[in-house]
């Protein structure tokens, strides 16, 4: 089922939590919202379900115009954040819920999909259990099952891993991946978390102050980042941002920075004539070389092994510089080194408005 979002806005008094947002979700897609808090994801999560209404604009699935219907004429399934589980039900009867007002639908009907949504998120063995009596990952894998079991058009998530611990985060990331494909469901999934979103979505949206950033695949929100802010949430550990003067140099031309000059491939260079502008280069394309070469020199300000890497700060000047370093790298803190940027990797930025240059 396709979902379009036509300039919608709301607003709540004088604020104005989402404005004038265009996003379209193909029929089958997994699209995630990301953004930090306050960015106005969720606001514009529920107002696909219904529960808020829209202050303009207009929210259409398939060829029908949904904004006037409540959220249980919109053929919705959705799974939050608390997961909302009914205590004194067991999970059969947490799952079933949803169809209870659904007078069509027969006991034997009824129990034959409490059974088929409980089996594709692996639960069908725990269906006497109470939710006090599971784990976080099972009352989530509940949740799953009881918006699956409606057969809904669209599967809408709030922030549905965010209760869990982080081995449980990544294994529910491959599972409601690999659920999503499976049914062939559009879903809309809303996260602040960035590895969620790129590791789980087909695109993701990003929001902020209401408004969309960006829109795009996650290898092309990674590679070719449209402005400033979506370079900098995008990317762990975050893109580093140096101000640079932008001059030419023998026919070529060249960024200039304290201690620093790099030049600019072709395809790296801004449209138009900036003489200044934010270089973005990130920790993983620069490389650590002996000291006198590269284009930079300093000195390491603190090294934090993370397993197969090493996160190194470089004091450059007045500025310190991420890095991301090899599991052997060996340096110590006040070694002095050189740096070798990636110049096909550089990205530019207009130092007002945060727009990409290149």
């Amino acid at each position: 089922m396709r979902v379009a979002l036509e300039r919608l806005t709301k607003r709540f008094g004088t604020v104005t939590a989402v404005q004038e947002l265009d996003l379209e979700v193909r029929s089958g897609e997994f699209v995630a919202l990301l953004g930090p808090s306050g960015c106005g994801k969720t606001t514009t999560l529920l107002m696909i379900a219904g529960i808020y209404r829209p202050t303009t604009g207009t929210i259409v699935f398939g060829d029908r115009r949904v904004d006037h219907l409540h959220p249980k004429e919109r053929g919705i399934g959705m799974v939050f954040q608390s997961y909302a589980l009914y205590p004194h039900m067991t999970v059969s009867e947490n799952i079933a819920f949803p169809l209870e007002l659904q007078r069509a639908i027969t006991r034997p009907d009824r129990e034959a999909r409490v059974r088929e949504a409980a089996a594709k998120v692996q639960v069908d063995e725990l269906l006497d259990r109470r939710p006090a009596q599971l784990s976080g990952g099972q009352q989530q894998r509940v949740a799953l099952a009881r918006a699956l079991v409606k057969r809904p058009d669209i599967l809408l998530l709030d922030e549905p891993l965010s209760n869990l611990d982080a081995r449980l985060r990544h294994d529910m990331r491959g599972e409601i991946k690999r659920l999503q494909k499976e049914v062939g469901i559009t879903s809309i999934f809303v996260t602040h978390d960035q590895l969620e979103a790129l590791s789980m979505a087909d695109r993701v949206a990003v929001m902020r102050d209401g408004r969309l950033q960006a829109y795009a695949t996650p290898d092309e929100l990674y590679a070719h980042p449209v402005n400033r802010f979506v370079a900098g949430f995008i990317g762990s550990p975050p893109m580093n941002f140096i101000p640079a003067d932008l001059a030419a140099r023998n026919g070529d031309l060249v960024a200039r920075a304290q201690d620093i000059e790099l030049p600019l491939p072709p395809a790296q260079r801004p449209r138009g004539n900036a003489a200044g502008a934010t270089v973005g280069v990130r920790p993983e394309h620069i490389a650590i070389v002996a000291p006198g070469e590269g284009q930079a020199a300093g000195e390491v300000y603190v090294v934090e092994p993370v397993g197969r890497e090493q996160i190194v700060d470089v004091q450059v000047g007045g500025r310190v510089l991420r890095v991301v370093a090899p599991p052997g790298y060996g340096g110590k803190i006040g070694d002095r080194i050189g740096l070798r940027f990636a110049p096909e990797r550089l990205h530019l930025f207009d130092p007002q408005s945060g727009d990409r240059l290149a």
